[in-house]
């Protein structure tokens, strides 16, 4: 409801006008471009506002199928990033807390190096079959 009423000010789309240099013309690039703000945005707003919103640029995009499909893996690969990346690594880290400590930069040793390399499989296996 907040992100449809975001949607209705035009905020969603001032903000794919001033981004759309960065993320040029040719579905290369785009895709990596869109890969690593939907990463940085999941991990910034959530991953379910941002999609609701980003979700909205798709049809701008050179490939518009690919894309969905970048949104998707990225959004849902950057749910390892960071211990709040994802609502299942925090209930993971709570109910550990009674066995060992696991703190943001404990998680984020591992968790970025993970995102980081199964996005990039990931994106690589859409750009081939696309």
């Amino acid at each position: 409801m907040v992100v449809d009423g975001l949607s209705d000010t035009g905020l969603p789309d001032a903000i794919y006008t001033h981004l759309q240099p960065v993320f040029g013309s040719r579905a290369t690039a785009q895709t990596w471009n869109l890969t690593w703000f939907s990463v940085a945005g999941s991990n910034i707003f959530s991953n379910v506002p941002f999609v609701l919103v980003a979700g909205k640029w798709i049809t701008r995009f050179a490939e518009p199928t690919l894309m969905w499909k970048v949104l998707a893996l990225a959004t849902t690969f950057a749910g390892n990033l960071t211990i709040v990346g994802s609502v299942a690594n925090m209930i993971v880290v709570e109910s550990a807390r009674e066995h060992l400590e696991v703190g943001f930069w404990d998680y984020a040793r591992f968790g970025i190096p993970i995102t980081i390399l199964t996005t990039v499989a990931g994106v690589l296996v859409l750009l081939a079959i696309r």
